[in-house]
């Protein structure tokens, strides 16, 4: 796993990158080697470092090593941002009152569009290569494969810009100096085209993980068509447009069933769910002890740093992960990510899923544990990702190399699930073995039958709370059932009849229809001229 992160650090300090935004004062920055552009794509090694320099766009602290995998997708039901203030850009921004000139806004935003420039100039030189043209056709094909990764991961981070900020320019073509960079937002449909788009021919020349000589940090079939199923979830589901409304695509239906023909080529391939009962919590072991885990993982993001330093590393462990000491032989975890014993308590009796997934201690700077009750249960943490299972002591207090996963195996079954409900206004027996498949492997039963399109849909939502918590999806997921604003009001009404002076704030601020989405950055629209803000900012 971590020959990748070494090879995309190291390569990527003697590659030239050619790094853009969508403001004109920024649009380009010197070259850092003695490439140039038109010099650059000469050989298959060539385009294989740009390629490699989108997916460097992803690792790192400004997008999935902190503010896409953690920042960003809390406040919930399933958890919050540990206080009640709102100090800073991390409590503006996790308790709903964020506004366009906050400076960790504007850096994920600036990043995303970094990664969408670098995949134009790979979409738009490869191509043009003569390798691509004359080249033998092993050239050939590998230079396809890595035209497919730039598609897949232009995609990729286009779906990033609409789940956060909702609709957003097109842009396909690398930045010129005379490019006129006011440009005005695209249709959501649109956007949404092209998203699916760059995932459709990215799936016909890419492999499947079984074929790929390389590891999940890069893009397999599978991970193009679990993500892209993700995509039509979004697509199928309520966006909040610019003038303030939830609304719905009416090719909605259509959507769904991409979803249940995506997911099922994925089951097609792949079988059964692995990693049953004691075995599950290995899932999650792995990932901190770096350990590549092609059974359950898909699509991770790689993050690595050899020395422990900032770049190219995360914090996946210190803020979503049980309090540790600073001096304890694990490194510091600042917990600032916690869940609530309301959530804990949705864990059925015997569902193997809790104690991996919820962390009830703290570590001790001797690294023992001590446990969090009574008034201090709501300082429980995620635990998928804790530092006591890292059998290594920690090269920074801080950094850490745990990859962040996007797709696991588990998801896609409950994608399918989700998707046969909705297609078949109601579920039908594809639907229930997905769902069982999931609640199986957490040793509790299957569904009950004859359920209702209603009820089956009630189970989704708790199953993917309860299998994917802390992984990033829970907002995405209340957000396109247009159920973000109540489920916030009602879990944080729980909280505080269980404990009346429990610090929880995700409901205190949070104004729907509007905080559903991030405002657009100040200095984006005093820049572009015709980019419109996100309604009530």
């Amino acid at each position: 796993m971590k020959n990748l992160k070494i090879k995309i650090l190291i390569t990527f300090t003697a590659c030239v990158l050619f790094i853009f935004t969508g403001c004109e004062d920024r649009l380009v920055e010197e070259p850092i080697s003695q490439y140039s552009l038109e010099s650059f794509f000469k050989t298959t090694a060539h385009a294989n470092m740009a390629v490699l320099g989108i997916y460097d766009v992803l690792g790192g602290a400004d997008t999935y090593g902190k503010h896409l995998s953690m920042t960003f997708t809390v406040d919930t039901d399933v958890a919050q941002m540990r206080g009640t203030t709102l100090k800073n850009d991390r409590d503006m921004i996790t308790h709903y009152q964020a506004n366009p000139n906050l400076g960790w806004i504007e850096t994920v935003w600036s990043r995303l569009w970094n990664g969408i420039e670098r995949a134009n100039v790979a979409i738009t030189r490869i191509p043009e290569m003569d390798l691509y043209k004359n080249g033998t056709e092993e050239e050939k094909a590998i230079l396809e494969m890595y035209l497919g990764e730039a598609k897949f991961l232009r995609g990729l981070i286009y779906f990033d810009l609409v789940r956060n900020w909702g609709t957003v320019p097109l842009k396909t073509k690398p930045t010129k100096a005379t490019d006129n960079m006011d440009i005005s937002r695209a249709n959501i449909k649109d956007v949404y085209d092209l998203i699916e788009k760059d995932m459709e021919d990215a799936a016909v020349v890419i492999p499947w993980q079984s074929e790929k000589a390389s590891i999940n940090e890069r893009a397999s079939k599978e991970a193009v068509l679990g993500i892209h199923a993700r995509v039509c979830l979004g697509r199928a589901g309520y966006y909040l447009d610019t003038d303030g409304q939830k609304k719905r695509l009416d090719d909605y239906k259509q959507a769904y069933e991409r979803v249940r023909d995506l997911t099922q080529r994925i089951i097609d391939e792949r079988g059964q769910l692995m990693f049953r009962g004691d075995d599950y919590e290995k899932i999650f072991r792995n990932y901190v002890e770096g350990v590549v885990n092609t059974d359950e993982s898909i699509f991770e993001v790689g993050l690595y740093n050899p020395e422990g330093d900032k770049d190219n590393t995360g914090i996946i462990g210190t803020w979503n992960s049980p309090k540790s000491h600073a001096d304890s032989p694990y490194g510091r975890a600042n917990s600032y990510i916690n869940t609530t014993p309301i959530f804990y308590n949705k864990f059925q009796d015997g569902d193997i899923r809790r104690d991996v997934a919820i962390a009830t201690y703290e570590i001790l700077k001797d690294g023992s544990k001590k446990q969090f009750t009574g008034k201090k249960e709501f300082q429980w943490a995620p635990g998928k990702w804790r530092r006591d299972w890292n059998p290594e002591p920690p090269k920074n207090p801080n950094n850490t190399d745990i990859n962040w996963v996007l797709l696991r195996y588990a998801d896609v079954y409950l994608m399918h699930a989700e998707a046969q409900n909705e297609i078949n206004e109601g579920p039908n027996t594809e639907a229930y073995n997905a769902i069982n498949e999931v609640r199986n492997r957490a040793s509790i039963d299957n569904l009950p039958d004859n359920l209702s399109k209603d009820a089956f849909f009630e189970a989704v939502k708790n199953e993917r709370a309860l299998e994917l918590c802390f992984e990033g999806w829970r907002k995405f997921d209340l957000n396109r059932w247009g159920i973000l604003g109540e489920t916030l009001r009602s879990h944080q009404a729980a909280c505080l009849e269980y404990d009346k002076k429990a610090p929880v704030v995700m409901a205190t601020y949070f104004d729907d229809n509007k905080d559903e989405l991030l405002p657009i950055p100040q200095r984006e629209r005093d820049e572009n001229h015709n980019m419109s803000q996100n309604y009530g900012y």
